[in-house]
């Protein structure tokens, strides 16, 4: 993950639109909002997490916890977020006179206990601030989401601890019924017939291997990630000379990755590899939002790869209509209205 820029605008900003697992455990009564029992739900880092109502007031330095608040509705309620997320169309248009973001990348305890938050959203590589928080009565929800179940997993929980569990519902069955066409079309597919994907993410020879999230997004898609043998838990660096041998017949590149399909094509050294021999070399699409994290939009980019990986299997598949329809029923707009294209 790469860091997280900036902190916290400790005013009132808001979305510029409407609606932006196994691992879980949680129990709360059928009528949230009105109802005075406890509200419990685990957290990533295993921590039972109470709240005797809904969260009105969140805050958090996590860009994904802010697209999973925007898609459960609770934009209104979020009274800060790091900077990326507000330059991110997807999420934040700030409130006039509201710009204003911290310089630096740490939680400041101060500033969180002044807001009042009725919850403080984390993510688990700042586990460390938990302790300083909870002194002063501060509720903290860490979030840990390596793999889908995990994410579905904080989902719901979010759902919960904020009064939304029907939007936190309707994500999780909107996932499972498309993983589950996924993958009633992908036992058409021989498994030997599964191409090999090599995935580039912070450099051309960067890769994630069998721990990372990205991992599963090209097995869910029927693909085989030629860096699966690797058992880091963070991206792996490479050399060409690896690359070469693993031989991948597509190679995904990302946003972040600083690099395009055509110095691929046009890199001499791997002019031997059957990605760039069959031309097979693709750029994921989103700039809005990166299509390969645990984030909602996930599953737009395990939808986008099976085209790339299996293009008969899938050749009905409108990918345009599907990821308009996503971030309509989500977001409360397109796609495309957001100026995102699809190649």
């Amino acid at each position: 993950m790469k860091k997280i820029a900036k902190f916290l605008i400790l005013v009132l900003i808001v979305c510029t639109f409407g609606a932006c697992s196994k691992n879980s455990t949680a129990t709360q009564s059928t009528n949230s909002a009105d109802s005075n029992k406890k509200i419990t739900v685990t957290d990533g880092m295993k921590r039972k997490v109470e709240l005797s109502k809904p969260a009105e007031k969140v805050l958090t330095n996590y860009p994904i916890a802010v697209q999973i608040l925007c898609a459960l509705n609770k934009q209104d309620n979020i009274l800060g977020a790091d900077g990326n997320a507000i330059k991110n169309p997807l999420t934040f248009s700030p409130k006039a006179g509201s710009s204003k973001t911290a310089a630096s990348n740490d939680i400041n305890v101060e500033q969180v206990i002044a807001a009042k938050p009725d919850l403080v959203i984390i993510y688990k590589k700042n586990k460390e601030i938990v302790p300083k928080l909870e002194k002063s009565n501060i509720k903290v929800f860490v979030i840990s989401a390596e793999n889908l179940d995990e994410l579905k997993s904080t989902v719901k929980d979010l759902g919960i601890l904020t009064g939304k569990e029907k939007k936190s519902e309707e994500f999780m069955d909107y996932y499972t019924k498309k993983l589950d066409s996924i993958s009633n079309k992908l036992k058409a597919v021989d498994q030997k017939n599964k191409p090999k994907v090599y995935m580039a993410g912070g450099s051309m020879y960067s890769t994630p291997g069998k721990n990372m999230f990205q991992n599963s997004l090209i097995e869910l898609a029927g693909g085989i990630n030629v860096a699966g043998s690797l058992s880091s838990n963070k991206w792996c660096d490479i050399s060409a000379e690896q690359l070469i041998g693993w031989n991948p017949d597509i190679i995904v590149l990302t946003q972040y990755s600083g690099v395009k399909p055509q110095d691929v094509l046009n890199n001499a050294a791997l002019k031997d590899v059957n990605a760039v021999k069959n031309k097979k070399v693709y750029l994921i699409p989103s700039k809005i939002s990166a299509w390969d994290m645990p984030c909602p939009q996930t599953m737009l980019g395990i939808m986008w790869l099976t085209i790339k990986a299996n293009p008969e299997v899938f050749k009905d598949t409108n990918i345009t209509k599907e990821v308009d329809d996503f971030y309509q029923q989500f977001y409360g707009t397109t796609y495309t209205k957001l100026g995102g294209t699809l190649d």
